[in-house]
């Protein structure tokens, strides 16, 4: 038999492990909450050489319905892949048209870029933006140039000898089929 003494600290560490289980998934890359009809998520990668840590991302993005904002500095991750949360958009929408604004660490923009997805009940769309040198991106081993040619260049005062871009990737899963990665 249990001394009286520990049964408090049992019932604390019960209750604790199932409050625990009880709590919202947390966030990953490639999470996509329960009930989800329609949706996007953006992610900022600058794991490519050559790719950039130190500018920010903020995303407008209009579903015809409603208009948001996210921004690279409150997303998960880590400097080099960070991604936002996921946001439902109205499944009976036509599109979903995100603008992407790249802004130094002083605040200066230096890239605006634009992507139009069309918007479909039941799945989500993946939107990366990535900052790398346009000298590097195109030339590295395993690199689809068709994957990367969405690109909205730096300003040219941006005093780079070797030109970045705002590089954009799209991509699209079925939200009551998925795929594995």
């Amino acid at each position: 038999m249990m001394p009286l003494r520990a049964t408090p600290l049992v019932l604390l560490l019960l209750f604790s492990a199932c409050a625990a289980a009880g709590r919202a998934q947390q966030d990953c890359q490639s999470c996509v909450p329960r009930g989800s009809r329609a949706g996007v998520r953006f992610q900022r990668d600058a794991a490519i050489p050559g790719g950039d840590t130190s500018t920010v991302l903020t995303v407008v993005f209009d579903d015809g319905g409603q208009a948001r904002t996210t921004r690279s500095t409150a997303w998960s991750g880590e400097a080099r892949n960070l991604w936002g949360p996921y946001f439902e958009t109205a499944a009976t929408a036509d599109s979903l048209r995100a603008i992407g604004i790249l802004q130094s660490a002083a605040g200066d923009t230096l890239a605006v870029g634009q992507v139009t997805l069309p918007i479909r009940p039941g799945w989500w769309w993946g939107v990366r933006w990535e900052v790398a040198r346009v000298s590097t991106i195109l030339t590295l081993p395993g690199i689809d140039p068709q994957r990367y040619r969405l690109y909205f260049p730096l300003r040219t005062d941006a005093g780079q000898s070797d030109p970045r871009a705002l590089y954009v990737q799209v991509g699209t899963r079925s939200i009551t089929n998925p795929t594995p990665n």
